[in-house]
This record gives C-alpha cells, structure tokens and sequence, in this order.
C-alpha cells in the first residue's frame, strides 16, 4: 500500500535526525531485505497525491514493494540536499531536463521500460536531449483557452483571437515564471513569427498582447475561478480545467494550430540505491489499467497510446489521439535554461 509522509510526518520521526532515518524507519540501512521492499517517492500533492494513493496498493500486491510518498514541490534541490533519499521523483518537463543535467538524475536505459515505444511520441522526444532521456511521461495535459460565450462576443477557434480587440481587459493568463505564461512566448512565435524558434517575433506579440490582459494568476484555479465569476471573459490554462465549467457557458478550444503542453513524468534520482524497484514501479504506471487510473483520478490523458479510457473518464479530458498529434515540440531542456531570462523580460513587460 502507499503510505503518506507529510513534512510533520517526517519531523515527527525525530527532531533534528537527517534523511537516513526516514529509510531506517522504512527497514533502511539495518535491514537489507526491508529496504528492497520499500521505495521513497516524491511526488506532488492534491489530486496527484490522491492517485498515488489509489494506484500503490495493487503496485505493492504484485511486486511486494512499498511504496512511501513524500508530497511537495522543489524536488530537485531536494533531490540535491538529501542524495539517496528518494528512489522516485514526479517532474514537470524543465524541471526533469534540469535535474538530468545537474546529475541529479539517472538517464532512463529506454531498454528497460516496457512500453517506450507506444509513448506519444512528442511526449517522449521532450525528454530527450542528445541521446539522453530525462524521464519517462506517465501522462500530459495540453493548454487551451477557456472563455466564456456571453461575454465574447465571437467563436474562438484560433490563438491569435487572443489579440483581437473586443477582449481588451478580458484575458486572465498565468504569471511567470509558471510555464503556463511562458507558453505564450511560443504561441506568438508561431502565430506571429517565422516559426517555432523566433522568440523575438513571440515578446513582441506579447508585448501587443498586454492591452488585453486584466489578471494575471499563480494557481490555475485562480484563472478558472476569475472565469466561472465573469470577471474576465477568458482564460489560457489546461484546458481539461474548462470541462466541469461546461454548464456556465464556459467553452474549451484547443486551437487547431497545435498547443503547447504539460507533461507528468517520472524519474529516478542518481542516487537512488532502489534503481530496479524504481523502473519495476515505471512499467507499472504504463500498464494500461494502471493508465486508466491514473487518468481518473489526475484528470490528465495517459501518455500511452494503447489506452483506451472509459466513457465516464474521457468525458473529463479533452486530449484526444488527433489533440496527441497536434502537439507542438517543446524542448524542455532549452526552455528551462530560458526560464530565469524570459520571466525576467515577462515582468517589464506585464509589471509584475
């Protein structure tokens, strides 16, 4: 079964002991056979805390491994602070490229993950940076607007709708350094600019763009309650956050130009001593009954593309195999390395 370790769970095993004890206290150091029956995940909370829950207990009843889960964020200083403390780690796109490249992280031997090859494959090829993989995608989220239709006084169908004037102090979008704001930069790239890569073409457009943003948010319910209020008329977030809206007038576009994306991986810390169970744990999240969950209770689509969800769990995402293919490259290793500059330039832009 999966067990919780919340921070008072972890000082509560002795004030001022380091991490070796949380092992001890699983089996650890003293005895060998315990700590191979037992892994140390970190992984975030709320819904995803939830769906670990659900998950590990039928992970435990076929392999015999435990697993004990340390919900939080900023894992890979963690993961920095305390080497050998965790044997998994949950990490968002850039976060995962950055701990690979700060050694952090294993590379992922793709020959040992079971099902490698049915990963949506731009999913797969975000974590892959010279021949290195960061992590393994267990599912993804694709962005989308949400606006409301008594207060547009048009169809949205596009990303560059965004701009148009009607929505002049109307748009909600998340603020830097969150991805989700960022994302934009890649948008007006796109819809603007070039091609993908022409960044200046992108800070201009959002530069045009500032006319018509009245908020900006740090938690993704922020956006979505400032919508369901009709306090502005659209926001730019995960789209699946639309769905449950469906009865206020709230409508979900995923533009058919593509969008870019959130994806859930997860990985193995470099100085995990539990490297088997660790990809014994992967293989099992990529089993498709174990995908299905997942997408239950995360509300996120599987990565695995030999899944197919159930009507009653579907009905909640929005991610479709056509969405899956008209996902937009995203090389997370450059975007992280981006991040500090762009928010940066985000904030002389936006004054925040």
């Amino acid at each position: 079964m999966a067990t919780t370790l919340s921070r008072r769970g972890l000082l509560s095993l002795g004030v001022g002991i380091g991490a070796g004890t949380l092992l001890a206290a699983c089996g650890g150091e003293d005895s060998p056979e315990a700590a191979n029956t037992r892994i140390v995940a970190r992984c975030w909370g709320g819904v995803w805390e939830t769906a670990l829950q659900k998950i590990c207990p039928g992970f435990t009843e076929a392999t015999g491994v435990e697993v004990l889960n340390d919900p939080g964020s900023d894992t890979v200083p963690l993961l920095q602070q305390k080497p050998g403390q965790y044997d998994l780690a949950w990490l968002i796109g850039n976060e995962a490229a950055r701990g690979l490249t700060s050694d952090v992280l294993e590379p992922i031997d793709t020959s040992r993950i079971e099902k490698w090859d049915s990963i949506v494959t731009r999913l797969s090829d975000g974590q892959t940076k010279d021949g290195k993989v960061s992590g393994v995608p267990i599912s993804y989220t694709a962005s989308g607007i949400l606006y409301k239709t008594d207060k547009v006084p048009f169809k949205i169908t596009s990303w560059e709708d965004l701009w148009r004037p009607e929505l002049k102090g109307q748009v909600a979008l998340q603020n830097a350094p969150s991805i989700g704001g960022l994302f934009l930069i890649f948008t007006g790239a796109r819809i603007f600019g070039s091609g993908p890569t022409d960044y200046e073409a992108g800070w201009k457009a959002l530069e045009r763009l500032k006319d018509n943003v009245q908020f900006l948010f740090n938690t993704s319910t922020d956006g979505v309650n400032k919508l369901a209020a009709g306090s502005v008329a659209a926001v730019v977030t995960i789209a699946d956050q639309g769905i449950p809206l469906k009865s206020r007038g709230v409508e979900t576009v995923v533009p058919a130009e593509g969008s870019t994306w959130s994806v859930q991986n997860v990985t193995i810390p470099a100085a995990s001593t539990r490297k088997d169970q660790a990809y014994e744990f992967i293989n099992y999240m990529l089993k498709d009954e174990t995908q299905v969950e997942w997408a239950r209770e995360g509300k996120a689509a599987p990565a695995s593309t030999t899944v197919t969800l159930p009507s009653e769990v579907s009905a909640n995402l929005v991610e479709t195999p056509q969405i899956a293919q008209s996902l937009w490259p995203i090389d997370w290793y450059e975007f992280g390395q981006n991040i500090t500059e762009w928010t940066t330039r985000w904030q002389r832009i936006f004054g925040s």
